[in-house]
């Protein structure tokens, strides 16, 4: 029986031994009773630099509050607690101490043998987690951005396509869209619209004496006041040169196209 005991014990450890996590037993004065392999090579520090070393001098990440509460709650109360890397970011400094890119889970568990009290500490290293996530986080914001970029240009392009270059006012494509939907929804509502074609005396004299870039300013002027003139529900468009077209829906008789025209 005591070599069955032997052997178990022998194996128990080897098994810490391999796995792929930092395990850490404490004594009841924060002490390292036991190191594995995996903290050995983690770490840079052997078994031999650690057992009998108090943890929170060795590390002292360590000896911040969330972990010195767990440890105690460990020791005197029974209590596990959990310390996400995500909070808390590096437990244990990893050889070459790069912390500020290490994420580490650390579980505290209540320990017993022989009717002393112990501590058992599992280290989990999720850097390369956290750093994928990361990388994908960055990729999802570069593709936001890349779709947000193609959107806008889209929304540009669409409003080249169907807006007058010059004064931004809807061109002829758009004021035959408007005019359709004005008529169905007259026909509709048993209401009346009207529609004006306005020019303006002169221009050409104005392009010829000035250049065409005082025309451009004039027929920008132009849009401009008009707009100002016109109900919300009215469109105004240039159809070309000098040449504007509007829209006038629900209206109750040619008086009121009149009056709207004279403006």
């Amino acid at each position: 029986m005591p070599c069955w005991r032997d052997k178990m014990f022998k194996l128990a450890y080897l098994a810490l031994d391999k796995v792929n996590q930092g395990i850490i037993i404490l004594d009841k004065d924060l002490k390292i009773f036991f190191w594995n392999a995996w903290l050995e090579q983690y770490t840079g520090k052997s078994q031999d630099e650690t057992i009998g070393q108090k943890l929170p001098q060795l590390f002292p990440d360590l000896s911040r509050k969330p972990c010195l509460d767990a440890f105690q709650g460990a020791l005197f109360h029974q209590q596990s607690r959990f310390l996400s890397g995500a909070l808390h970011h590096c437990f244990i400094a990893p050889a070459g101490d790069i912390r500020k890119d290490v994420r580490q889970n650390l579980l505290v568990e209540p320990l017993y043998c022989d009717d002393e009290e112990y501590i058992l500490l599992q280290i989990s290293d999720l850097t390369g987690h956290y750093s994928r996530v990361k990388q994908l986080k960055h990729m999802i914001k570069e593709i936001d951005n890349e779709y947000e970029q193609v959107r806008a240009a889209e929304k540009i392009n669409r409003f080249k396509a169907f807006h007058d270059a010059l004064t931004g006012l809807p061109n002829r494509y758009l004021f035959y869209d408007r005019l359709d939907n004005a008529i169905s929804m007259a026909q509709r509502n048993k209401e009346m619209l009207a529609v004006a074609f306005l020019d303006l005396d002169g221009f050409k004299e104005v392009n010829d004496s000035y250049g065409h870039e005082a025309g451009d300013l004039l027929l920008q002027a132009v849009a401009e006041r008009l707009r100002e003139l016109l109900r919300e529900s009215d469109t105004l468009a240039r159809l070309g040169g000098d040449e504007f077209l509007l829209i006038f829906p629900q209206i109750k008789g040619e008086a009121d196209a009149a009056t709207i025209a004279e403006k």
